[in-house]
């Protein structure tokens, strides 16, 4: 499943979250998909970007119990990854506003703890997930000014071989 879908289908998850280990739960998810779109972009996206997206792979584990199966797992594209790279980074901003109310009423340290704890790793992931939207920025950025210098180059040469006819 692309990356795109993926962030929908976990982002409509943890909105129809109702109990605390749900939402904990869908956050954990939110933290696994970042990562493993972090590790397709490592091993199939552009070689500028690449550092960047390991760096995202990378980033801190979001506490989730070993039991829990990914949802990532079921990512095997990322047909458009300006795109899905927005979306996760709305994604991560969610997870992590679904956490605040729950660490702030946590009547036991251990919820507290294991919310400020996914908090930080999804913190991590979302400032993962900017440099590496500011790394495809600047390919495309690049990559149109290109286009504009070939263009321009194009249309000169047109331009003189009109003349010289």
């Amino acid at each position: 499943m692309d990356a795109t879908r993926l962030v929908v289908v976990t982002a409509a998850a943890l909105g129809a979250a109702r109990t605390e280990t749900e939402v904990v739960r869908e956050a954990w998810q939110a933290g696994a998909l970042a990562r493993a779109v972090g590790g397709v972009l490592a091993a199939t996206g552009p070689p500028a970007q690449r550092a960047g997206a390991r760096g995202l792979q990378e980033t801190g584990d979001t506490g989730a119990p070993p039991c829990l199966r990914p949802r990532a797992d079921r990512l095997t594209s990322v047909a458009d990854p300006p795109r899905a790279l927005d979306a996760l980074d709305a994604l991560l901003g969610e997870a992590v506003h679904a956490l605040i109310p729950l660490a702030a009423t946590a009547g036991e340290s251990g919820t507290y703890a294991d919310c400020m704890e996914t908090i930080e790793a999804l913190g991590n992931c979302r400032d993962a997930v900017g440099i590496l939207r500011g790394l495809w920025a600047e390919a495309t950025e690049e990559a149109a000014r290109e286009n504009r210098s070939t263009a321009g180059a194009v249309i000169r040469d047109a331009a003189r071989d009109d003349e010289n006819r």
